[in-house]
């Protein structure tokens, strides 16, 4: 109702001025959406858009928010009373690491182009966990028909962003959204240590 109401207001007055007020998760947050808003407020400078951030779900009648940017499964978005929810993006996720460690793994004579490498030499890598996806590299080396005992070893981050910090500086390699690096593989800082993308089951709503 009060999103309707909102609403209503903004038609009103043909669109000028007023806020939203979103809810997001951080590192789509901070990585995609922030960078886009400079497009956004091009094209409509009387709106300000505010954004605090959520990572699960909770009832909007208890919050200011306008809408939500969430990333679940589609069972977990059925699941979120009183919303209704709009596919935006999938949440593919790539093996990337620094440079340095791909070196490591590439066959001699091929290390200093960066090319990527075979998914049996990643399972040879240090591998960084995200907290909230613990069988990820698991379900990565299952697609690819790869026999990966330390699938499930090594440090665990809770964030996205976490992850991307700690592959950068040689860490390890990280099951990452490309989506969500796209300013680290533009300049190099991170590459795709093996080409073989997984479509996750959670998506971007």
């Amino acid at each position: 109702q009060a999103l309707e109401r909102d609403t209503l207001d903004q038609m009103a007055h043909q669109g000028h001025g007023g806020a939203l007020t979103l809810a997001a998760v951080p590192t789509f947050a901070t990585r995609w959406l922030i960078p886009r808003l400079a497009q956004f407020a091009a094209l409509y400078p009387d709106t300000v858009v505010h954004i605090d951030t959520r990572t699960r779900p909770f009832l909007f009648a208890d919050t200011g928010f306008d809408a939500a940017l969430y990333a679940g499964t589609p069972e977990q978005v059925a699941q979120w009373p009183g919303t209704q929810a709009q596919w935006l993006l999938p949440e593919d996720v790539v093996p990337v690491c620094s440079p340095r460690l791909l070196e490591s793994a590439a066959p001699r004579g091929r290390g200093r182009a960066h090319q990527p490498v075979a998914a049996e030499a990643l399972a040879e890598l240090p591998l960084l966990q995200q907290s909230t996806r613990p069988y990820g590299w698991r379900q990565w080396f299952d697609a690819m028909g790869v026999d990966a005992p330390h699938a499930l070893d090594g440090p665990r981050y809770e964030l996205f962003s976490m992850l991307a910090v700690a592959a950068t500086h040689g860490m390890g390699v990280a099951l990452m959204p490309p989506l969500l690096i796209e300013a680290e593989l533009a300049s190099g800082e991170l590459v795709v240590a093996c080409n073989r993308p997984l479509r996750g089951e959670r998506a971007y709503y």
